[in-house]
């Protein structure tokens, strides 16, 4: 959330929108999804974030801040109703760029995460001191 946060800061709102949805598939919460609606509406895509928002209103969103959530949920759905300067249509042009702009963050994310929390091994850790000593051992 953090780090969507901060594309946000810099207006990079499809690298946001990427953090926010990969945020949301770990962690789901009312506050990213509002996140994630702003990022689409910067973006014109004002169709998805209303379900988003809308989601957000209904509860599907847990968190310690629901309601401060549904309460910006609102907010933002009053801002979209009186300040749409584009449409769904003009915005879906730019629809496949994103689309693949998303794909490569996404799997640049996957890699890293996966830099930082590398895959353990099941074997108890008392196998894994003495695996270097197994070729020495005289049966």
């Amino acid at each position: 959330g953090n780090l969507g946060w901060a594309y946000m800061q810099q207006m990079n709102y499809v690298a946001a929108e990427v953090v926010y949805r990969k945020a949301q598939a770990i962690d789901p919460d009312g506050n990213k999804a509002c996140n994630l609606s702003l990022c689409l509406m910067r973006q014109g895509r004002y169709a998805e974030a209303r379900m988003i928002l809308e989601d957000v209103k209904k509860g599907r969103y847990g968190g310690s801040d629901e309601g401060k959530s549904v309460v910006r949920a609102e907010e933002l759905l009053k801002e979209m109703g009186t300040s749409r300067g584009e449409t769904d249509n003009g915005a879906r042009d730019h629809q496949d760029g994103f689309d693949h702009l998303e794909e490569v963050i996404l799997s640049g994310l996957d890699m890293l995460t996966s830099d930082w929390a590398p895959a353990r091994s099941r074997r108890l850790p008392i196998f894994e001191a003495i695996t270097p000593y197994r070729d020495q051992v005289a049966c």
